[in-house]
């Protein structure tokens, strides 16, 4: 009697895995929606670009060159701050180099459309200017920009960059204020972390 128990106990068993259901786990949604900025989230970039002088005249060739670097972090998805510092070089009709260095700090506004964004920056600073052994530190700049880079992945975005940049110089006397009012246009690489 107790083999007999035991066959059908064990037929049992063998029924009961036959007919088991596959178990594919638990199912869980934290209703997260994944974005490619965040609060909190950084990058830092540099840009390589054509440096144009928009109201020198003859007095400096029309094409220069500029490298501009920058750090910033996102309150929100869409607005971050943070400061940039570009470096721009031309050269006037007499040969002599003119080398410009404005460090601003502002906002960034940044659109995006699937992997394709759009930074709008705006920002004020310090400047320093140099031309013909004479240098004017410190100078007031501000700087207007905008952009559109491709997200290649979670780290890298490549793009287009241009921006326009004043840098007044006031002094004592009046008549030998200046404007110089520049434009840039170039290509940029952002890493986010």
């Amino acid at each position: 009697m107790k083999k007999l128990i035991s066959v059908v106990a064990a037929l049992c068993l063998c029924t009961t895995l036959v007919f088991a259901q596959e178990d594919e786990g638990d199912y869980y949604d934290d209703g997260y929606v994944y974005e490619q900025n965040g609060a909190g989230d950084r990058f830092l970039k540099i840009n390589l670009m054509a440096n144009f002088p928009l109201n020198f005249g003859k007095q400096l060739y029309p094409l220069g060159g500029a490298v501009d670097a920058g750090y910033y972090q996102f309150l929100t998805s869409n607005f971050a701050i943070g400061g940039e510092v570009l470096v721009g070089y031309n050269v006037t009709i007499g040969k002599k180099p003119l080398i410009l260095a404005p460090i601003t700090f502002g906002a960034l506004f940044q659109p995006t459309l699937g992997k394709f964004e759009f930074p709008i920056t705006a920002g004020i600073g310090i400047s320093t200017v140099s031309c013909q052994n004479e240098t004017y530190f410190p100078g007031f700049t501000a700087k207007i920009s905008a952009g559109t880079f491709y997200r290649l992945n979670e780290m890298w975005s490549l793009g287009l960059y241009g921006s326009a940049y004043w840098l007044p110089q006031w002094f004592k006397n009046p008549e030998y204020n200046d404007n110089g009012l520049f434009a840039t246009a170039g290509i940029g690489a952002r890493y986010h972390f």
